[in-house]
C-alpha cells in the first residue's frame, strides 16, 4: 500500500473537524523512505513529512513518521521543531500489527487527552 502523492494533515486537535488543513506533496522517494512537504513557503520556512523504514541488527522493523516545521524569528534565524514517532516491531509473531495500533492510539490518546492536549502541555512545561 502506498501513502499516495499528497497528504492532508490538521493542525487541530483529534475531536475538532479537519478545517487547518496542510497539504503535504510527495516530493521524494525511494525504497524503504518518503519524503512529503507544503509547496508556496518562502524559504527558509519550510514543514516538512518524512516517513521510512528500517530493518535493525536483530531484524526489528522500525518505523518513522516525522514532521519538520522550519520558522524564522525577527531576526531572521530559521529553528526547527521536530516531531516524530518511531515504532520498533520485533522479528517476533507476539507483536502483531494490532499490537502496534493499539500502542500508537494509547500514546495518542495520552498526549492529546481527549482532545484538550493538557499532558502534552504538561510535558512541554517540563512537568514529570
Amino acid at each position: 500500500m502506498s501513502l499516495g502523492t499528497s497528504l492532508s494533515l490538521s493542525k487541530d486537535s483529534a475531536t475538532d473537524v479537519d478545517t487547518n488543513l496542510a497539504v503535504y506533496a510527495l516530493r521524494a522517494a525511494d525504497l524503504g523512505r518518503s519524503e512529503f512537504s507544503v509547496a508556496g513557503l518562502t524559504l527558509p520556512a519550510e514543514k516538512k513529512l518524512t516517513i521510512s523504514h528500517e530493518t535493525g541488527k536483530s531484524l526489528e522493523q522500525r518505523h518513522l513518521a516525522r514532521l519538520d516545521r522550519t520558522e524564522v524569528d525577527a531576526f531572521g534565524v530559521s529553528a526547527v521543531c521536530s516531531t516524530y514517532i518511531v515504532q520498533v516491531r520485533p522479528n517476533n509473531t507476539a507483536i502483531t500489527a494490532a499490537i502496534c495500533l493499539e500502542e500508537v492510539n494509547r500514546l495518542v490518546d495520552f498526549l492529546i487527552e481527549g482532545g484538550s492536549n493538557a499532558n502534552w502541555t504538561a510535558i512541554l512545561n517540563n512537568e514529570v
